[in-house]
């Protein structure tokens, strides 16, 4: 089986906050964990798995939803309710 790369930019703050708590809590790197949600992903329903804080959960799920219902509406208004960026904001 060959092996893919994957490169993801997050601020330097973000990644030392999660790669502390990985080796913290768990005792394992970055690396794992992308992997464990990365397989829950395409073998779930859905995400997969679970947002943890309330609020989050709640602008999460509205977001998903949101990002349900445009798909296939190219040249379209953009739906209302929260964006992205409200994610990373909470």
């Amino acid at each position: 089986m060959s092996k893919q790369q994957l490169t993801v930019r997050i601020d330097t703050e973000l990644y030392k906050r999660a790669k502390n708590k990985c080796q913290q809590q768990f005792g394992i790197g970055l690396s794992p964990l992308i992997k464990i949600f990365l397989k829950s992903f395409v073998t779930q329903k859905g995400v997969g798995f679970f947002v943890g804080d309330e609020d989050l959960r709640r602008v999460f799920s509205r977001w998903l939803s949101k990002k349900s219902l445009e798909k296939g509406r190219d040249g379209c208004a953009p739906l209302p309710g929260p964006k992205l960026k409200d994610l990373y904001e909470l």
